[in-house]
């Protein structure tokens, strides 16, 4: 009697890797035996996650493209950003670093533009704040300082 490899059919899951060989071949399972996923055969959708430098670059260079402010939904469709409202920190760093200007006009609606001569910094030092000097704290006093009480 000798070996011989016998291939079997099985299922894999997309979400954990787990792979095994199911008791009924006839049907699709539910779910996935180890991590329990119902999505086990559908693999996961990778997000398109937009980092600060490449969200302000695009901004920046669709508005100085531009001849005139524009909102929010041009500069959007123009720059292909994924984000339907921008995200209120980076909007706030932008005004700082690159002379981010926004305008609401009579009807309530937002203007952007970056300000003449400004330009995008190529590193943005993260101890820029260090220029100013660090508050000390009070000192509060030794325990003899403090006030006494009645029972004291």
């Amino acid at each position: 009697m000798g070996k011989l490899p016998i291939t079997v059919m099985g299922f894999r899951c997309d979400r954990c890797g787990h792979e095994w060989v199911p008791r009924d071949s006839e049907s699709e399972p539910r779910v996935c035996p180890k991590c329990k996923s119902p999505y086990w055969n559908k693999p996961r959708k990778i997000a398109s996650a937009t980092s600060y430098e490449d969200f302000r670059d695009k901004i920046v260079a669709t508005l100085k493209a531009s001849s005139q402010p524009l909102t929010w939904t041009d500069i959007r469709t123009r720059s292909g950003l994924p984000q339907k409202f921008p995200n209120n920190g980076w909007v706030h760093r932008m005004e700082k670093e690159v002379g981010l200007h926004r305008q609401r006009d009579q009807h309530g609606v937002i203007h952007w533009q970056v300000r003449i001569g400004t330009s995008v910094p190529d590193k943005i030092d993260a101890n820029a704040d260090a220029s100013t000097p660090a508050k000390t704290p009070h000192s509060t006093g030794t325990p003899a300082s403090r006030k006494k009480g009645a029972l004291e």
